[in-house]
Formats: C-alpha cells, structure tokens, sequence
C-alpha cells in the first residue's frame, strides 16, 4: 500500500460550532480585560484560549505507510511504529491507536479522525492497520 494522507479541519466541517466558539472566546476576553482594567490582559487571554483550541480551528494532518502512523497537529507531531502498537479501537468515523490497552497509554495514543474518507478508504485502511499488527491488540 502506498502511503496514505488526508486532512480533517474541524471548524470547517462545523462552521456554527466555529462561529460560537468565536463568540465565547470575545466574551471572554472582554470581560476579563473589563475585570483586569487593560485591554491586554483580554488579549492574551483569547490568545491562549485560540491556542488551547487549535486542533479545533486548524487543520489536522494524518499519514499511514507501511512503517509509522502519523497525526500532524498544528503545533506537535505524534507518530507511532506498527511494532510499538499494543491498543487498537476501530470505530466507523474514527480510531484509537496506542501503545497499551491501559488508560493512561490510550489518553496519549493517536486519535485519527475518518470524517472526510469514504467508506472503502476506511475499509481499506482498516485492512492495512490489521495486516500490520496483531490480532490480540484489537479491541
């Protein structure tokens, strides 16, 4: 199989999701910069709360090859080998990847999100994650 990469933008997909978090995050701001007495105070507080939300408002980037799973966020990379898997949860809009079935293992695993893949590239790519691990990390 060659390698395979798609794109999810989240805020694309839910453009009213988009527009009220865009709203909260103005409130927010003014009425901290109203609370704190500066305007600057406002402004780096939607500026973190832009950064704490960027996996929503930006896009994600995800890459499967024979080797590596991929998930390129907008401000981090996470790859894990085919070898390294211990957890797989397959699901019809998204799969879990991660090295152990224990919960702290999996709140650190790769999320990859099928929303813009049609049903035979998903059926595809599940095809391809079983091939390349084994049948006891499945769950």
């Amino acid at each position: 199989m060659t390698p395979m990469q798609w794109t999810v933008h989240p805020a694309r997909v839910r453009p009213v999701a988009a527009i009220w978090t865009v709203v909260a995050i103005a409130v927010v701001a003014t009425l901290i910069a109203q609370l704190a007495g500066d305007w600057f105070w406002g402004a780096i507080s939607a500026l973190g709360l832009f950064i704490s939300l960027t996996r929503f408002f930006l896009a994600t980037q995800y890459r499967i090859d024979a080797e590596v799973a991929e998930v390129i966020y907008p401000l981090s990379t996470s790859r894990l080998r085919w070898e390294e898997v211990g957890c797989i949860r397959w699901h019809d809009r998204r799969a879990l990847v991660a090295r152990s079935p224990s919960h702290r293992a999996q709140m650190r695993g790769l999320v990859f999100d099928f929303t813009n893949l049609s049903v035979e590239t998903r059926k595809q790519l599940r095809e391809f994650a079983y091939a390349h691990t084994s049948p006891e990390v499945w769950q």
